[in-house]
């Protein structure tokens, strides 16, 4: 007679399956970032990962569900070192530095999903694009608050927007910057904190007067240098 074994019972997971998931999100990574995500295909990702395409489907049934899972899984690796980071006992300038440094010092792999999230995001299902909507925003109130420490005493509402500043800056910067170019990736994220802050920290709940402009208070002048030799 014969068995079923195993009829009704959960699928085991192979041995090496969170191995190939990542292989699979690092080729679909690379290729998103190269072709685009509408021009790839599932058999594109497949045959650079060195899968076949039953098994590919196997972990992504669609290519929507790969782009998801890129995305969610890229963005909850940046909030956890960004947790992480703020965890340490610091000034909140130098989390600010932290934060900064995150964003830039990634891995190959991360900038390419980084690029990903950037460009791709808009192509998923409105249900599916609300998923990372919701982590996008968790990292924008993560930075508010940030800066809200950092320049305490302005109106609620412009810490959003500066985080939305601040983070658009540092997006672009997978999209031009070249980490084994002449600048390094430590003077970069010096740059990045002494132009942003010597702006942020110069602001008031009453805003800049025109004969103010270009004058920030000497105080904030010399927290913002102090970064350059953090």
């Amino acid at each position: 007679m014969q068995t079923q074994e195993g009829a009704g019972m959960p699928r085991v997971r192979a041995g090496n399956y969170d191995d190939k998931y990542r292989a699979i999100l690092d080729s679909a990574a690379a290729l998103f970032a190269k072709v685009g995500y509408p021009s790839a295909k599932l058999q594109d990702v497949a045959k650079l990962c060195g899968a076949t395409k039953s098994m590919l489907y196997h972990y992504f049934p669609t290519k929507d569900d790969l782009l998801l899972a890129l995305l969610i899984d890229h963005l909850e690796r940046l909030l956890a070192e960004i947790d992480q980071a703020l965890t340490e006992s610091r000034a909140p300038d130098e989390q600010l530095q932290r934060f900064i440094d995150i964003f830039v010092t990634k891995s190959a792999q991360s900038r390419q999903r980084h690029v990903s999230a950037m460009n791709d995001a808009k192509f998923l299902p409105t249900e599916k694009r609300a998923q990372v909507l919701r982590l996008e925003r968790k990292v924008r109130r993560t930075l508010g608050g940030l800066l809200r420490d950092v320049n305490p005493g302005l109106p609620d509402e412009v810490y959003a927007p500066y985080a939305m500043l601040l983070i658009g800056m540092l997006n672009w910067t997978d999209l031009w910057y070249r980490p084994a170019g002449k600048m390094k990736p430590r003077e970069l994220c010096d740059r990045i904190s002494r132009l942003y802050l010597g702006g942020f920290l110069a602001e008031t709940s009453e805003g800049r007067s025109p004969e103010d402009e270009g004058r920030a208070p000497r105080g904030h002048k010399a927290r913002a240098h102090k970064l350059s030799r953090t």
